[in-house]
């Protein structure tokens, strides 16, 4: 068994192509990764306890990456949550880091620097 352990990262994205990319680049990463692609689905998931990070898109179906932030930091849920969105603008930016963002990742990206970003966050969480 290698010293590193295996992180489990939850990846709400509602497109299908960016959260394979994200998938396939984790696979050998110690990044063990689970998808959901609506927003009412992200809540329940991270109150399981099991995921050690989330990768989060701004404009999802039902319910939007701001207002699960919001959720998660008013029920005080440890998790660092990595902001992944097209939405590229100061404003939007600083409102998602303000609102306890961990990281903030413009569209499109490289998924070396996302994985970087992850790791940096996780390493602060051990």
């Amino acid at each position: 068994m290698g010293d590193e352990r295996d992180y489990k990262i939850l990846i709400a994205e509602d497109d299908e192509s960016i959260s394979r990319l994200i998938s396939y680049k984790f696979k050998n990463q110690n990044l063990e990764s689970e998808v959901v692609t609506d927003g009412d689905q992200v809540l329940p998931e991270i109150e399981k306890g099991v995921y050690d990070a989330l990768i989060l898109d701004l404009m999802l179906p039902v319910l939007d990456g701001m207002s699960i932030l919001n959720k998660i930091r008013e029920n005080n849920i440890e998790i660092p949550v990595l902001i992944l969105s097209a939405r590229s603008q100061e404003k939007d930016i600083l409102k998602a880091l303000k609102s306890g963002a961990d990281e903030y990742l413009t569209k499109p990206f490289r998924p070396e620097e996302l994985i970087i970003r992850l790791k940096m966050l996780l390493d602060g969480v051990d």
